[in-house]
């Protein structure tokens, strides 16, 4: 799938946790479920067209595809198993295209009105230039919605109060 060692190890590594990954990602699904409801209050037009980058099992996909209405999604993971997962999850819909990508080197243009990822963008070598890649592939007025780990991001979770300073 692709050259690069580290993004190969990387697929490899979540195509072997695809199986069982649900079971035990309480954070992502979280995590998805308060960027879904973001989104949700965003502007989009009618039918948006909509990429995700790193859709994993679908956490996000299917918290989305409850809030926001029809749409026309381009869903994309690194890993081929995570992608057949997600794919199983939503039912294979016919307003859904699957494609396995590296989110942080898209081979594709768009135009999309909503580019959305969770929890992908922190293994990236490159977030700074891959967000700047994924601006270019928006429509005229088109949102980026990104949830990813941030110092503090597990504190913040349990509810915890941010540190002094």
């Amino acid at each position: 799938m692709t050259a690069d060692p580290r993004k190969a190890a990387i697929a490899a590594a979540f195509g072997k946790a695809a199986p069982r990954y649900e079971e035990h990602a309480a954070v992502q699904r979280i995590a998805a479920e308060r960027l879904a409801e973001r989104v949700a209050r965003l502007p989009l037009p009618p039918r948006p067209r909509v990429l995700e980058i790193g859709c994993g099992t679908g956490f996000l996909s299917r918290a989305l595809r409850e809030r926001i209405g029809p749409a026309d999604w381009l869903l994309t993971d690194l890993s081929p198993d995570m992608l057949a997962r997600c794919r199983a999850a939503l039912g294979d819909p016919t307003d859904s295209a699957f494609r396995i990508m590296d989110g942080e080197k898209p081979d594709l243009d768009g135009p999309f009105d909503l580019i959305v990822s969770s929890l992908a963008l922190q293994w990236f070598r490159d977030p700074t230039a891959a967000l700047a890649r994924w601006a270019e592939m928006l429509a005229p007025g088109g949102r980026i919605a990104v949830a990813t780990l941030a110092a503090d991001s597990f504190r913040e979770w349990r509810g915890g109060p941010p540190p002094p300073g």
